[in-house]
């Protein structure tokens, strides 16, 4: 039971807690009025449209709608790629949407100092609600500003159950500026994932051995950087909300794509890694030495947390079900998961962590009782993997990590055994990280 206000400890609500055991698949707990905990590090469509270099974003929403957005463009200190127009009833009511978004786009053009290569722009729920003609106003802009790329970005936080959400949209949105190449020189694009993951990633070494850039948004330094993807010729995805990037790029730019999820089984790794090296058509490198690592690294995280309880949440990773499956399998203590629901992709690991470890919790993370969930005292005891498994908990042992970072393979694995040990001895101001908006994004945090 959770107190419902601190002065009136007689006052309590129930805690929407279940036992793995209990627990429905794939979606526990029941849908609708949610609840949005503080904890901010997971990215917004402000911050994935950053990652077009050089682009400047405007957003078209009410002055309401506005003030979220806007904030997070200041804590990116970004406010320079950032313009807002302010859309009134009255520009509903007299017909005025489109022309109000042309004429606003280009008053903000010509004041800007230097002309950005790319503006996203992002219509609004209002514009959608209305049947605004978003393609006329958008062909006028390109008319008239025939050096700069325009893409039509989405803030429609009302339709993000009825159409596609808005992640998936701002992910996909984000290759819209590549042209065709007349002859593309090839290369492996890692498409739709947020944090740079680097020459060293099982991705970049299966690029190398097949002879073949590797690029990825996240990396890219210029919009010339940027227009160069276009030379691929395969696109992988690692994270569900991508789909759609791929079918984009494969769509438009003929790139063959491949879905290789996120995985922590060391079984399923080798296989995932054994499809990426056939989609390249090169052969599959020897991965001995590096499971052997990923093990040590989490016996080195078992030693460390001596038996201590670890939290993990939906945030930390696509896939928290597979992850505290291989910790159990590790001998580290899982207790809570805060999750609302699954992916399709867990269904096995899901009926075999219940097995294993029937008495782990389970808890919603957006259900309106969870309002109160969240304990009066910090904890030391526990170690959390993700932001709103710290909050929830009080710890102040925490992985920082959101959408399982730039974590992929047998690599990944060990990296983050690592990161949960460094976590188990390291405390840290917990209540600073999670109130910063796109763990990572620019260097914020």
């Amino acid at each position: 039971m959770q107190r419902l206000f601190p002065h009136t400890p007689e006052k309590t609500i129930p805690a929407p807690t279940l036992r793995l055991a209990d627990a429905h698949w794939p979606v526990p707990f029941k849908q609708g009025l949610e609840y949005s905990p503080p904890a901010r590090g997971p990215w917004t469509i402000v911050h994935v449209g950053m990652l077009v270099p050089e682009c400047h974003e405007i957003f078209v929403c009410a002055q309401g709608c506005l003030r979220g957005v806007v904030l997070s463009a200041a804590e990116m200190g970004l406010q320079r790629r950032f313009s807002t127009i302010t859309v009134t009833e009255e520009h509903l009511r007299d017909g005025q949407l489109e022309s109000t978004i042309i004429e606003g786009v280009s008053h903000i053009l010509e004041r800007l100092p230097k002309r950005p290569p790319a503006v996203l722009i992002y219509s609004s729920c209002l514009h959608h609600f209305s049947g605004a003609d978003l393609g006329w106003a958008f062909r006028k802009l390109s008319a008239m500003y025939p050096d700069i790329v325009f893409t039509d970005a989405y803030m429609t936080p009302t339709l993000r159950k009825s159409e596609m959400p808005p992640d998936n949209k701002m992910r996909r949105q984000l290759y819209h500026g590549l042209r065709p190449l007349d002859d593309p020189k090839g290369g492996l694009l890692l498409a739709g994932t947020l944090e740079v993951f680097g020459s060293e990633s099982d991705f970049a070494h299966a690029a190398q051995e097949a002879g073949v850039p590797f690029y990825e948004i996240a990396a890219l330094k210029t919009y010339e950087d940027y227009k160069d993807m276009a030379n691929a010729r395969h696109v992988v995805t690692i994270n569900p909300a991508a789909k759609q990037a791929a079918d984009l790029l494969a769509s438009h730019h003929g790139m063959a794509n491949k879905t290789l999820l996120l995985d922590y089984d060391e079984a399923r790794i080798d296989a995932s890694i054994a499809d990426l090296c056939e989609f390249l058509s090169i052969p599959m490198w020897d991965t001995t030495a590096q499971k052997a690592a990923a093990r040590a690294a989490l016996a080195q995280a078992a030693d460390t947390l001596n038996g201590r309880p670890v939290a993990i949440c939906q945030t930390a990773t696509t896939r928290p079900i597979a992850l505290a499956l291989r910790l159990v399998n590790a001998a580290i203590n899982v207790t809570d998961l805060y999750c609302d629901a699954f992916l399709p992709a867990d269904k096995d690991d899901f009926e075999a962590l219940k097995t294993q470890a029937p008495e782990i919790r389970v808890h919603p993370t957006i259900v309106p009782e969870m309002r109160f969930a969240a304990p009066a005292q910090k904890r030391d005891d526990i170690v959390a993997i993700g932001q709103k498994a710290a909050f929830f908990t009080g710890a102040t042992h925490m992985v920082n990590l959101i959408e399982g970072g730039a974590y992929w393979g047998h690599v990944g694995m060990r990296q983050l055994a690592l990161d949960l040990a460094k976590a188990a001895e390291m405390p840290i101001d917990v209540d600073r990280l999670i109130s910063v908006k796109g763990y990572g994004c620019n260097g914020c945090c």
